[in-house]
């Protein structure tokens, strides 16, 4: 019985594929895989990987739980409220939105150009809808039932960590979930291991090689700006690592 943690991926397919490969012989029926969030935007194929991530619930033998990343949270926001802009603005959505459909794109991009300040006011809404069109309902689905975090016999995971100043992790708030709070890593004094993503504070090794940020009984695996994906397995700390694909920038 095992747990498997697989850091952010920012439509990285070759990176994701890489390390699926390297797990996927290694699982048996008591073992679960964690996919910690933040699988869109920066890189180039973000449809892709949530066509692999879906592959591969499907076919291994394993449980497969998939948590919220920051990135999908604002897709969300977006997806339900046409006037929330953050998620173009400032997360690297394009990408995304040029993986599903090319010309989504483009008409989004001109729709930009033209809202001017009216999108920082909230004032302006974007047709949103030539891209959503272009997602396939089973990928809505999937991100409308992302979880905020998981427990396992090894370890608890979540995206952005935990709020080091509340005991229990069904006690947290939602954003601290996403996003971390307060003393985090570093101030966390729990009991319990926390498997995390998100920060973009990879430890790195004496070949300049990003390695997990290990703080007390933290570990953090967003390695994805070095353009390595990481996974971690628990309980034996095992570490599966991609080979260096293109770096697409750092998390928010």
């Amino acid at each position: 019985m095992a747990t498997i943690a697989i850091g952010d991926i920012h439509g990285s397919l070759p990176a994701l594929a890489d390390v699926l490969e390297q797990i996927r012989g290694t699982l048996s029926r008591q073992d679960t895989v964690v996919f910690l969030g933040d699988y869109i935007d920066r890189g180039p194929d973000s449809k892709g990987c949530i066509d692999a991530i879906l592959t591969f619930q499907r076919d291994t033998l394993a449980e497969v739980v998939c948590l919220l990343g920051n990135h999908e949270d604002w897709f969300l926001r977006t997806l339900h409220d046409h006037r929330r802009h953050s998620w173009l603005l400032y997360m690297g959505a394009f990408e995304t939105i040029r993986s599903y459909s090319a010309d989504a794109e483009r008409q989004l991009r001109d729709a930009v150009a033209e809202g001017g300040a009216e999108l920082i006011l909230g004032h302006c809404v974007l047709p949103y809808e030539v891209f959503f069109d272009h997602v396939p309902q089973e990928h809505i689905r999937f991100f409308e039932g992302l979880r905020l975090y998981h427990r396992t016999p090894d370890c608890v995971c979540t995206h952005g960590g935990v709020d080091p100043r509340i005991g229990q992790v069904h006690d947290q708030q939602r954003e601290s979930l996403i996003w971390g709070a307060g003393t985090f890593p570093d101030g966390y004094q729990g009991a319990d291991i926390i498997m995390y993503g998100h920060r973009n504070n990879a430890a790195r090794g004496i070949d300049g090689r990003p390695m997990p940020a290990v703080a007390g009984r933290t570990i953090g695996i967003d390695t994805i700006a070095h353009g390595v994906l990481t996974a971690v397995r628990l309980p034996d700390y095992h570490v599966f690592q991609s080979a260096r694909y293109a770096a697409h920038g750092c998390d928010v």
